[in-house]
């Protein structure tokens, strides 16, 4: 299934549930992510495709926080890009902390 499918299947679901029902299925998805990243990080030998997995769960995560709790789906765009590129950019930053450390601390050691 792709991230267009999945989407469309979302939309789907939300649409024909009420206010309360839509809420306990998104908080039963963050849920699911949030064991499911556990148990992979928990249960695969470290990887680069482990690290970039687990990063995606979180932006997946912001982003149905950022909609759907904060109430920020129908907010101006540049408020709700601003916080969406929060969850974007904190992974990338995260995954390039575990993946490239020693490039890392080369670039932020001083020199003396």
């Amino acid at each position: 299934m792709n991230k267009m499918q999945m989407k469309q299947l979302l939309e789907k679901l939300s649409l024909h549930l009420s206010g309360k029902r839509r809420i306990n299925l998104f908080w039963l998805i963050l849920v699911a992510l949030t064991l499911f990243a556990t148990f992979i990080a928990e249960a695969a030998t470290p990887s680069n495709f482990i690290i970039l997995l687990i990063c995606f769960t979180i932006s997946i995560k912001g982003r149905f926080i950022i909609d759907e709790f904060m109430g920020l789906r129908e907010a101006i765009p540049i408020i709700r890009y601003t916080i969406h590129s929060y969850f974007i950019l904190l992974p990338v930053f995260i995954a390039l902390c575990i993946i490239f450390p020693e490039i890392l601390a080369e670039l932020t050691t001083m020199e003396q």
